[in-house]
């Protein structure tokens, strides 16, 4: 089977597993399934059954309603089972099953975390383990942040030691809290009965006890109505349980996060949908808008949007009727936002002994408790910590956020569901279904969509759609670890976990980046990129924020690549007018976007950037010498066009470019095991000199004149007209003039390697002798078919002429080799004589009007890249293209044709790769690289080895 065979199938079967979920979800029986997905199944009803039983458990589905029910008849059994796998998944607890698994288990989120991280200890997982919002829901409910869990590891190998010589170990229920920490609690969430003995009733307060009968009388009850005092102390005790209801009519804001843990993802279904509403939610947007634009269960939406607020990292919108309602709640609830939860996480300390009597709890009141936790004495109480301002540094390392941040590990891509989630764990949860009797099931089949009714609502200061800002993660790694300003690390989070700050937390993002200084960074080497990428981020910010009436978002790549195409231009089309791209990005843009965009037309694959830059060198016939080596080249020698270059610039895949002392070339073979290398020629005895310029050049600026003249601006203009874009370009000066390209073509023509080339006529054995005919060839010409290679055929004599070019002696090929390392100048940028006097040592050739002066299309400065966006690294190039887009660009004129002009340089570029990819008039190259390349597709690696010399793109044979 080929390899785009294997592709096939595997994209048929996920979108086959994509099916079958929805039938489950769609309650679709055995005998309503579609006959394809049958087959998959192999016809058999029994693997449909578990299916259903082992996806309704991973997605924790109600049993009642739901296929899971018609496949399995011990509900108590199934929710046991769901609440274990989640567990060994390590994923959040079940908030929209509470009713179920804590009035009917007794399972509390405190006992559940509990268990959570008992596991981990007893296997000795490090604190990373824990997915991002199940570590955030375990700081909130048992106070235990990643220094905190490191103090437990301690802990229990100090205590190891000891009960080694009693054979047992100890048991890591005795070193975790037995009582949840105080949370909080809006006053419109609402109250319900938990599991109650009649054992704990003797334990409550008088008070207590009339809130918990009215809620058996009454059901549940908003908080607020409710002595907030008694609430906490019921909570806390786990005889009551607290829901957060969401209608579709709600809206939601996202302010800063506060508490986030950033471990890793675990890729599963509710944390995948977590991450959409981040990235799609705003607060003009009503809940059930919100599920009709993505496209999903309404009640899925709830759910999730539920747990957010539930956490802090989102806030229902209040509108006048609401705060109405505020001002009729309990007097205890006066002034609640002063008893909320101080702006430090509140952290158990670990000796949770003595932290049990911090509450004034009576000593014989029996809390939730594991039943192995031992029996403690009464503790004294602990004075409480002043509360810390959310800005400051302890704040931030109370929530386990001190270490560093590996963005490697926390990607988008689904890494697994956690250690134990496995297909062996599926079996054996498969082993408790029972036979089910075969009967027609008739299922009503509910649309998941609902009407969404807008209430009316008190209208923002700024409406309408907005300018969108896109980054990669590369701006949040700045922010974060530069140690800028005190505060800028919740934004920091806020953009890279959010994937998204919207315009209503603008104001005070810019007030923390108005902290920070370029004089701050003065002597601290790299870290000064930090600092020059805050302090220009917040300039732009503020040139583009009022470009429209609706303001200006930040927008993280990484997360938009997360939602489908459809989802994606969804969302893009009804909130932003246009996007601005910062430049350049690292991460890979599968799709190109439904609006006007302001940013590089195609970025679909890691290798993009290195066919960019051979594209941009070819067709202006301008750029250092330059090769893409493909994967599993092995270099013996130094390539002959990098002669006379101590320095090279290497780029390679997933990593920033860096210089390389041309004579550790040997080192690129380690780096092409792994992938393509661009090799690039960047000075002689020292790097070259960089130089950017924005685009689109302005006649009237005289600072641009000099660059606006430059041959290779003049192609670029003439072919990809740079007036409706904007970007700079990158000008290097390795101090070799480049001469250009004489005879320019468009098209790529590579020819295919020779392997036996015939000798020269004896007509054209002597430079002197050629005919006035071929006396006007041009040195391109002259270099590749009347000059030959020192180290090639000049020493290879032969029958007919005898030794090719006058040589007698083969051994004049190693002198002529070292004079020619010794060279100073290389090879591709020298003028035309010193090109024939370096391939022919018999007759010196005067140059045509007698000077050895370069020609008029030699250029100092060369062509190294161009990158279409907004720069964050240089105050200049930055502060014009601002100006750019300001004055002009962003017009409704130039929007309407933005989107053509990036087509049309797409559709160059994609062909220029294609032609890249064989070599011509081949009979043997394959049909699919015949045919055009998708710009929805990722680009191809090189398939060949390619050279970029003499002004154009060719084959390069290896030497």
């Amino acid at each position: 089977m080929t390899e785009k065979d294997e592709m096939a199938n595997g994209g048929s079967n996920s979108n086959c597993q994509a099916q079958l979920q929805l039938c489950v979800r769609g309650n679709v029986s055995w005998q309503q399934l579609p006959v394809h997905l049958r087959s998959v199944l192999h016809n058999n009803q029994r693997d449909y059954e578990k299916f259903v039983f082992n996806y309704s458990l991973k997605n924790q589905l109600r049993f009642r309603g739901n296929l899971a029910s018609k496949v399995f008849r011990q509900e108590q059994r199934y929710y046991e089972l769901l609440i274990q796998k989640n567990i060994n998944g390590l994923g959040v607890f079940p908030y929209h099953l509470a009713d179920i698994v804590t009035k009917g288990l007794r399972v509390t989120p405190f006992n559940y975390y509990l268990d959570v991280l008992s596991q981990l200890l007893r296997s000795d997982k490090s604190y990373d383990t824990l997915p991002n919002f199940t570590a955030a829901d375990c700081l909130r409910v048992l106070g235990i942040g990643r220094n905190e869990y490191l103090g437990l590891i301690s802990d229990l190998k100090t205590h190891t030691t000891r009960t080694l010589l009693f054979s047992a170990k100890p048991n890591p229920q005795d070193f975790l809290p037995r009582f949840p920490v105080q949370v909080h609690v809006e006053p419109w969430w609402r109250l319900d009965i938990g599991y109650v003995l009649e054992t704990d009733i003797r334990f409550v307060s008088s008070p207590e006890r009339s809130l918990l009968d009215d809620l058996i009388d009454f059901g549940a009850q908003p908080a607020g109505k409710c002595d907030y005092h008694v609430v906490h102390s019921l909570y806390r005790k786990g005889l009551i349980y607290l829901d957060v209801p969401i209608c579709g009519e709600d809206r939601i804001s996202i302010p800063p996060l506060r508490n986030f843990v950033m471990n890793r993802v675990s890729g599963d279904y509710f944390e995948n949908l977590l991450y959409k509403i981040f990235v799609s939610a705003d607060e003009h947007m009503t809940i059930a808008e919100l599920a009709h634009m993505l496209q999903l269960d309404l009640d899925c939406v709830k759910q999730a949007i539920s747990f957010i607020c539930r956490l802090g990292f989102a806030h229902r919108k209040r509108d006048s009727g609401q705060d109405q309602n505020q001002q009729s709640n309990h007097p205890s609830w006066e002034g609640y936002n002063l008893q909320q939860v101080p702006e430090t996480p509140q952290i158990t300390p670990l000796n949770y002994n003595l932290h049990a009597g911090s509450f004034d709890f009576d000593q014989q009141q029996q809390p939730q408790q594991s039943p192995k936790s031992p029996k403690t004495p009464k503790a004294a109480t602990q004075p409480q910590e002043k509360d810390k301002d959310s800005s400051s540094i302890g704040y931030l390392s109370s929530d386990g956020n001190t270490s560093d941040f590996s963005f490697a590990n926390l990607n988008t891509t689904p890494t697994g569901t956690g250690p134990n989630a496995n297909n062996s764990d599926e079996q054996d949860v498969s082993s408790e279904l029972e036979d089910v009797s075969e009967r027609t099931t008739t299922i009503n089949s509910k649309m998941p969509m609902a009407a969404g009714t807008a209430a009316a609502a008190t209208m923002a200061p700024k409406s309408g759609k907005r300018v969108g800002f896109l980054f990669d993660s590369t701006l949040t790694a700045f922010l974060m670890m530069g140690n800028l300003s005190p505060g800028l690390k919740n934004h920091a989070v806020t953009m890279f976990e959010v994937g998204k700050l919207c315009e209503e937390s603008m104001d005070s993002f810019l007030t923390e980046l108005e902290q920070v200084s370029l004089l701050d960074a003065e002597g601290e080497g790299d870290v000064s990129r930090y600092f020059a990428h805050a302090v220009i981020l917040r300039s732009t910010i503020c040139s583009l924020r009022h470009l429209v009436p609706g303001g200006l978002d930040l927008l993280r790549l990484e997360c938009l690549e997360g939602l489908d195409r459809q989802t994606r231009d969804r969302v893009l089309e009804k909130k932003y007018k246009f996007i601005i791209s910062a430049s350049p990005l690292t991460a890979s843009l599968s799709h190109t976007f439904s609006i006007p965009f302001f940013g590089q037309f195609l970025r679909s694959s890691d290798v993009a950037p290195m066919w960019c830059k051979l594209f941009f060198n070819h067709i202006t016939g301008y750029g250092p010498p330059s090769l893409l080596l493909c994967r599993g080249t092995v270099l013996k020698t130094l390539p002959r066009l990098f002669l006379g270059y101590g320095k090279l610039l290497v780029n390679i895949l997933h990593s920033d470019s860096y210089v390389l002392n041309s004579e550790s070339f040997r080192n690129l073979n380690e780096q092409l095991k792994n992938g393509c290398v661009l090799l690039q020629g960047y000075g002689i005895r020292c790097p070259g000199t960089l130089h950017y310029e924005s685009f689109p050049f302005q006649p009237t600026d005289g600072r641009q004149v000099k660059w606006a003249a430059h041959r290779a601006i003049q192609k670029l203009n003439a072919l990809l007209d740079l007036r409706q874009q904007c970007g700079y370009i990158t000008f290097l000066n390795t101090g070799v003039p480049d001469l250009g390209c004489e005879e320019y073509e468009l098209q790529v023509r590579l020819k295919p390697p020779q392997r036996k080339r015939s000798s020269l006529p004896a007509s054209n054995k002597l430079i002197n002798q050629v005919p006035t005919s071929e006396a006007t060839t041009p040195a391109t010409e002259l270099t590749s078919y009347q000059l030959k290679s020192p180290d090639e055929n000049h020493f290879a004599a032969t029958p007919e002429h005898g030794p090719a070019n006058e040589f007698t002696s083969p051994d004049c090929s190693q002198v002529l080799a070292s004079e020619l390392a010794k060279c100073s100048q290389p090879s591709r940028h020298a003028s035309r004589a010193d090109l024939l006097s370096q391939s022919s040592v018999e007759i010196p050739i005067a140059m045509e009007d007698g000077s050895g002066e370069p020609e008029a299309s030699t250029e100092e400065w060369t062509l190294l890249d161009v990158n279409f966006g907004v720069p964050l690294f240089d105050v200049d190039t930055n502060t014009r293209i601002c100006e750019h887009l300001v004055h002009g660009l962003c017009s409704d004129s130039n929007l309407e044709v933005l989107s053509n002009s990036a087509e049309q340089t797409r559709a160059l570029f994609l062909e220029f790769v294609r032609q890249c990819l064989y070599f011509e008039e081949d009979s043997s190259t394959p049909e699919q690289l015949l045919q055009p390349l998708q710009a929805a597709r990722p680009l191809p690696h090189p398939r060949i080895n390619l050279a970029f010399e003499n002004g154009h793109v060719c084959y390069w044979n290896g030497r």
